[in-house]
């Protein structure tokens, strides 16, 4: 029982450490990017999508290079699921959540994500070819938006001088981020272990849910703010980066494989095309559709914690 509480409070610690110190990191991020004159557009784009996916590449990656394959993939794709089910749905529920024609596109894009990272993991294994792959893919992705969105660019001047004490406070909360994400891994690994279930099953939960935690702030302060945009919009662009950049990232450092994700895969579908059409028909997500979420989710963790062959 010890063992377990150590190993809790190991989970705990890293996921507290990977939210403030991404936190931290995301502003400082932002704030470089505009002393050193990045338009505001490829911020937005960009960096704050990078920011709030920061506890997922950092944790997935390490769980990757020590061959802890089942957290790395379990992250990915239960962060995927997380964030529509449980924090889409806890948003909407709050109050429906309106978020205009291009969340609707872009949610196609995320469809278009997952549907790829399906057919490279056809075979039972995401390469390092595959990894390649999925990074690229999220390079044209960002090639498309930034020339959707390059009439609304304006110019934009350096609001102040880059000094190396901002480059050492970025390494710094870097570090600390890989410091929280070893504890998590440390901590999910030897729960799976003690607890005879896989470590997909930790990483798809405990570990998604706590590594989702900037998504759901935002969205949650989106829906009390009535920002719908804000809510659904961070959603998608991190379920995005969850599929193309932390899997690639994940997978070019050791092949993963991908047998242990049927359910998740399936279930994300069945969460993720209602979101599409509701998006096309409605503009936003209503409270419907919430309750529609958080059972499914509800359904998941019985499914996922009976032991329910995947």
């Amino acid at each position: 029982m010890s063992g377990l509480v150590v190993w809790a409070f190991s989970i705990f610690t890293g996921i507290t450490i990977l939210v403030l110190a991404g936190d931290r990191l995301s502003d400082k991020i932002i704030e470089v990017a505009m002393k050193a004159g990045i338009s505001p557009l490829v911020i937005s784009i960009v960096l704050v999508s990078l920011s709030t996916t920061l506890p997922e590449i950092t944790t997935s990656a390490l769980a990757s290079y020590q061959g802890v394959n089942g957290i790395a993939l379990g992250n990915a794709l239960g962060s995927i699921f997380a964030n529509i089910a449980l924090i889409l749905g806890l948003a909407s529920m709050i109050r429906p959540l309106r978020a205009g024609r291009s969340a609707y596109e872009n949610s196609l894009v995320m469809l278009a994500s997952l549907v790829f990272l399906i057919l490279l993991s056809v075979d039972g294994t995401l390469s390092r070819l595959d990894g390649a792959m999925l990074l690229s893919a999220y390079g044209v992705y960002l090639v498309w938006l930034l020339r959707k969105h390059a009439r609304s660019e304006v110019d934009w001047e350096p609001s102040g001088d880059v000094k190396a004490f901002d480059y050492a406070l970025l390494i710094i909360l870097g570090l600390l981020l890989v410091g929280g994400a070893e504890m998590v891994v440390f901590g999910g690994k030897n729960i799976a272990k003690a607890l005879g279930v896989s470590e997909f099953v930790i990483g798809a939960t405990v570990v998604a849910i706590g590594t989702s935690l900037p998504e759901m702030t935002n969205a949650l302060y989106g829906a009390l703010r009535e920002r719908g945009s804000i809510s659904v919009g961070n959603i998608i662009g991190a379920n995005i980066m969850n599929a193309l950049v932390v899997l690639g990232i994940a997978s070019l450092i050791r092949p993963l494989q991908t047998g242990a994700s049927v359910l998740t895969v399936v279930l994300v579908l069945f969460a993720m095309i209602p979101m599409i059409v509701s998006l096309r028909r409605t503009g936003g997500l209503d409270r419907r559709i919430g309750a529609y979420f958080l059972i499914l989710y509800v359904v998941y963790l019985v499914l996922i914690f009976s032991g329910v062959e995947l």
